[in-house]
C-alpha cells in the first residue's frame, strides 16, 4: 500500500474543548504522518424532479491494516488541510498472504473545520 499512498492523514478522536470553553467533537490528534491514498470520483446524474444534472462526488481512502481507526474519528488531509468524517470502514480482499489487508474508507467533506474548533 505504501507505493500507492498520495498523502498523510492526522487522525483525531474523542472531544476537546476550544479557545471559548465550547466541547468539540473535532476530536484531539492521535495519529500524524499515517500513509494513505485519498481519492475523489464523481458522477452526474439526472434530478428526476427538476430535470437537472446533479454531480455526485465520493472520496474514498485506503489506510495501512495496522491503523487504528474508527468511523466517530476525524481525519485530515496533511496535503490539502481537507478534514474528513468516516462514513464506513471495509476491509481490502486480499488472498492468502498473511498481510493484514488494507482498510478502505467511505469519507464525507467536513467543512469549517479546524483543530479545535466546532
Amino acid at each position: 500500500m505504501m507505493e500507492l499512498a498520495n498523502t498523510t492523514l492526522t487522525i483525531m478522536r474523542g472531544t476537546t474543548v476550544d479557545a471559548y470553553g465550547s466541547l468539540t467533537d473535532v476530536g484531539a490528534p492521535i495519529y500524524t504522518g499515517v500513509p494513505a491514498a485519498v481519492v475523489e470520483s464523481s458522477k452526474t446524474v439526472m434530478d428526476p424532479a427538476t430535470q437537472t444534472p446533479r454531480t455526485i462526488r465520493t472520496s474514498t481512502c485506503v489506510v495501512p491494516g495496522w491503523t487504528d481507526i474508527l468511523t466517530s474519528d476525524t481525519i485530515q488531509d496533511e496535503t490539502t488541510g481537507n478534514y474528513y468524517m468516516i462514513q464506513d470502514i471495509a476491509l481490502q480482499p486480499t488472498g492468502p498472504t498473511g498481510i493484514a489487508p488494507d482498510k478502505i474508507l467511505t469519507l464525507r467533506w467536513r467543512s469549517g473545520v479546524t483543530t479545535g474548533s466546532d
